[in-house]
């Protein structure tokens, strides 16, 4: 609980019981000297800006702006540093995609866990099909094999690359997910470039929604674009049509 501004349960509470009485008695007992001072140190070392911007608030709801102010800029720099960050990871591979674009739209594409292999036969943190895998050239022989607990799904990789390399590396997910993006650009671009700004499910389409399309559908994706009913399907699909046109 922040002891600058605790929750209040009861609204009821007399001035003796209140709770923001109480806790402000047991900071003081806790930090007898200066417990704003050791406040705003501790929040100084708040690595997340969101919420070093809600304790600055707080700090100027209690009348202190100035000490909200010098948070606040620490949370613009750890902002910008976020930012940095990620478009140093994600450089955008393709050129109608700025950094910033680009580093949106992978994280919005970001849907599964690194070690998975879900039902249907995708891996990692992008859900990559493995016959996307296979069709550029990292796999082939794409199966179902039977476990003790059931089946799952599997290929056999071009060396040397393995299915055990590839549940563990998420820098090596992002590096196949680049080349399938760079790929299916240049299919969308000769196939399907009129379609751009046509209302598909309420929403202009764009190269980042086809995109996202190509990557859940892979060959279905003008199939997708033309049937009502195979949006309706395909529903995994279609959301993240809807989570990611317009982005770029």
């Amino acid at each position: 609980m922040n002891p600058l501004a605790p929750k209040i349960d009861n609204p009821l509470a007399t001035a003796a019981t209140h709770p923001l009485v109480a806790a402000t008695k047991e900071q003081l007992a806790v930090t007898a000297k200066q417990p704003l001072v050791e406040y705003v140190r501790r929040s100084m070392e708040v690595e997340e800006p969101e919420e070093v911007e809600r304790r600055a608030n707080e700090l100027t709801v209690i009348g202190y702006e100035k000490t909200a102010n010098h948070l606040r800029e620490r949370a613009e720099m750890l902002r910008a540093r976020r930012r940095h960050r990620q478009q140093s990871i994600y450089p955008s591979p393709i050129p109608e995609a700025s950094d910033s674009q680009w580093a949106r739209f992978v994280r919005l594409m970001e849907v599964g866990d690194v070690a998975a292999v879900t039902p249907s036969g995708q891996v990692g943190i992008f859900q990559t099909r493995l016959k996307r895998l296979q069709d550029l050239g990292l796999a082939r022989d794409v199966r179902r094999v039977k476990t003790e607990s059931g089946q799952r799904w599997t290929a056999t990789f071009r060396q040397p690359l393995t299915l055990a390399r590839l549940l563990s590396d998420p820098l090596l997910q992002y590096r196949i997910f680049v080349a399938s993006m760079r790929r299916y650009r240049s299919e969308i671009l000769a196939e399907h470039r009129k379609a751009f700004g046509t209302q598909i499910e309420g929403k202009p389409a764009t190269l980042s929604g086809l995109l996202a399309v190509a990557h859940h559908a892979g060959p279905a994706l003008a199939s997708w674009m033309a049937s009502a009913e195979d949006r309706k399907r395909f529903a995994k699909t279609t959301t993240a049509y809807g989570r990611t046109t317009g982005v770029f």
